[in-house]
């Protein structure tokens, strides 16, 4: 078993470099809104490419945090966390990785939050681009919702379902 101050150094580590990658995805994320607004699509596509990439590293590290609360089970028990493991320690590590594990916590949020604003953008692009091609098939006009085919209407339903009318 290490000791805590072995323990202490390695979580701290595995923090700094997820802290890192956050900082670089927000970075991503607000260049890739950027590209949205320019609808630059070669941008959208390398910025996604190196979301990916820090996707499959925040794995890594997620593994390596599976590692860790494998090995001190004993100390936490098995459904703990890091931050629980964490305040087992003594002072000053326990503060100064409480004090980091906050910190990590707020940059993940501000990403999910940014990630869902972009997911939401494209897919209410995704709509809308949908609904465009519609009215270009339909020569202009929106098909009718209770049609099966253009000039034969069901014969339930009216023009209170007619989107077009």
């Amino acid at each position: 078993m290490p000791t805590d101050s072995d323990l202490a150094d390695e979580i701290e580590q595995l923090l700094i470099a997820i802290g890192e990658i956050q900082v670089e995805l927000a970075g991503i994320y607000r260049a890739k809104r950027e590209a949205v607004r320019a609808a630059n699509a070669s941008e959208i596509n390398r910025h996604t490419k190196q979301e990916q990439r820090l996707a499959a590293d925040l794995q890594a590290h997620l593994r390596h945090r599976q590692q860790i609360l494998q090995r001190t089970k004993p100390l936490v028990g098995p459904d703990d966390s890091i931050e629980n493991l964490v305040r087992t320690f003594a002072e000053p590590e326990r503060s100064r990785l409480l004090a980091m594990i906050e910190q990590t916590r707020q940059l993940v949020e501000a990403n999910r939050r940014e990630s869902w604003v972009l997911w939401i953008v494209s897919k209410q692009s995704l709509r809308l681009f949908g609904d465009l091609l519609d009215l270009i098939a339909n020569g202009g006009r929106k098909a009718p919702v209770y049609s099966t085919s253009p000039g034969s209407e069901m014969s339930f339903g009216g023009s209170i379902l007619d989107a077009s009318a």
